[in-house]
């Protein structure tokens, strides 16, 4: 029977499930040690987006290849970005102890600071994975990319802003499950399809 078949649009649609389902085990695993997130991340999105091109057959290989080749740079990256991280979020806890009205300056300070910092994330561990530069061009590239694509931008934001939507307001065992089996790699996976056209005209 034609459902059967490798190639039929539903055997295609189960294996690409199936892949998506290994990646984010394989994800979890390897964001474990804290330290190697960045790299864990940017092997995810180096799957994620030859897997939307289909030029990816072997998930596990292709994962782990991606991971040790971008281990240095991934990792640096994490730990600077997850630095940036912590000061802007002491920034906000010393807020309340700050007259009101300098509060408030700072506070409109920080939430554009953080949106930049949203956008920067975002586009981090994909640019890592898709392009080789140095660490600081890496990190410049990044942000600048965000604000350049700022259309792609702003459909990403959402994709993530809906998966955050997601955690907080259903139910924890549905969501616990989602991210446990398919949540990191189908958000990255959705992601990459615009991810493929915000870099076309880069590459």
């Amino acid at each position: 029977m034609s459902f059967f078949n490798l190639d039929s649009p539903v055997m295609r649609f189960l294996t690409k499930v199936a892949d998506l389902i290994i990646l984010n085990i394989l994800f979890l695993i390897c964001c474990i040690p804290i330290v190697t997130i960045g790299a864990a991340s940017t092997a995810l999105y180096t799957v994620t987006m030859k897997s939307v091109r289909d030029e990816e057959s072997y998930v596990i290989r292709s994962y782990f290849k991606a991971f040790k080749g971008n281990f240095k740079i991934g990792t640096f990256s994490w730990l600077i970005a997850l630095a940036l991280g912590i000061v802007l979020t002491l920034d906000f806890r010393i807020l309340p102890a700050l007259p009101e009205t300098m509060a408030q300056v700072l506070r409109m300070f920080l939430i554009a600071v953080s949106l930049f910092y949203a956008i920067f994330m975002i586009y981090l561990f994909p640019y890592i994975a898709r392009f080789e530069n140095t660490l600081k061009g890496t990190l410049k590239n990044a942000l600048i990319l965000g604000i350049a694509c700022l259309p792609y931008t702003l459909l990403l934001l959402l994709i993530h802003g809906a998966a955050i939507a997601a955690t907080l307001f259903i139910d924890f065992r549905i969501v616990g499950f989602l991210w446990i089996t398919i949540g990191f790699s189908g958000v990255a996976y959705a992601c990459s399809y615009l991810l493929r056209r915000a870099f076309a005209k880069f590459e």
